[in-house]
């Protein structure tokens, strides 16, 4: 799995980022067709001042793609609701590709 980090135009502390490495890499063992992990940390201009800290993740799967988007006041906030709400789509896509097919078929001989 490839993970990679942006963070243009700001300086992000280590001791932020890596919590958030650690935790889309356990993503991995939960959904086996992660191939890619892209952390996006940066300040948007646009919004108020008092949340204009925004993290982006994108999880690449094979023939899928979670992505979420949040903003606070700052890296740390929106790094960790970023991390829990992709959870949540992590078990959801888990779920449905441990569940059982829509229609069952089979092919007979006759």
């Amino acid at each position: 799995m490839i993970i990679e980090i942006h963070a243009p135009h700001s300086e992000v502390n280590e001791s932020l980022l890596k919590p958030v490495k650690e935790k889309v890499l356990s993503f991995s063992h939960l959904i086996k067709d992660v191939v890619k992990a892209e952390i996006i940390l940066r300040d948007d201009d646009a919004a108020s001042p008092q949340e204009n800290k925004v993290c982006e993740i994108r999880l690449t799967l094979y023939g899928d793609t979670l992505f979420v988007h949040r903003r606070s006041a700052s890296f740390d906030e929106s790094a960790c609701a970023a991390v829990n709400e992709l959870e949540k789509a992590v078990h959801e896509q888990a779920k449905l590709q441990q569940g059982l097919p829509d229609q069952i078929t089979s092919t007979v001989k006759v």
